[in-house]
């Protein structure tokens, strides 16, 4: 697999530094601000992660960001220094990959650059598990729009993972409630994410309460 060229756009020399020590590679590119992207070629083999925190006006109105994102499939770390739930939000729904915070520590920041490279989306497990209890909330008030249609690929016990998980359960939670260890708990949930055509808990959580398909 070809590896994605990475780009690092801050202004702060000791986060770049600390990008670098933690994520960096051979082919990574630094530059200063963030409009220096449009000298760049962005496109799908791109990873850039920008640092909030150097933009005096947040991008995801503008044009070229809409086109890098939607048209090009360029992806983009959101890296906040004080980061917020709602601003996560508004990020990864502008199109982002990721919101971190931007001064994370090594371990996290490799995290995040693993599931951005592999295609996938990565938040921060307290907004996971929030935006998991609002789809349940939200479930409970449009009671009539859930769907059993998800179970029929699953067998019985994979159907209870699920639903265990979409309440927010934990994998530990999951593997006391059902008597099985962490490790087949994981295993089933690879399972129920293939076959339901998913990636993650949010979606998870998302299909079980009948929210969206």
């Amino acid at each position: 697999m070809t590896q994605p060229r990475l780009i690092f756009a801050s202004h702060d020399a000791g986060l770049l530094a600390h990008w670098q020590r933690s994520i960096g590679n051979a082919k990574s590119i630094v530059v200063n601000q963030f409009e220096d992207l449009a000298h760049l070629g962005l496109d799908a083999q791109t990873i850039v992660w920008v640092d909030l925190g150097a933009l005096t006006k947040l991008p995801w109105e503008n044009e070229q960001w809409q086109r890098w994102t939607r048209d090009l499939k360029t992806r983009f770390v959101a890296a906040d220094s004080n980061p917020q739930d709602v601003r996560a939000i508004v990020a990864l729904d502008a199109g982002c990959s990721a919101y971190c915070h931007a001064f994370a520590d090594v371990q996290i920041l490799r995290q995040v650059a693993q599931v951005v490279e592999a295609g996938h989306v990565w938040i921060g497990t307290r907004l996971m598990q929030q935006l998991i209890q609002t789809a349940h909330v939200a479930a409970k008030a449009v009671p009539q729009l859930a769907s059993m249609d998800w179970r029929a690929t699953l067998t019985n016990r994979e159907a209870e993972i699920a639903t265990l998980a979409a309440h927010g359960a934990s994998n530990l939670d999951i593997a006391v409630q059902c008597r099985i260890s962490e490790r087949t708990v994981k295993a089933h949930l690879s399972a129920i994410f293939q076959k339901l055509h998913i990636s993650d808990r949010l979606q998870l959580a998302l299909k079980v309460h009948g929210i969206r398909s």
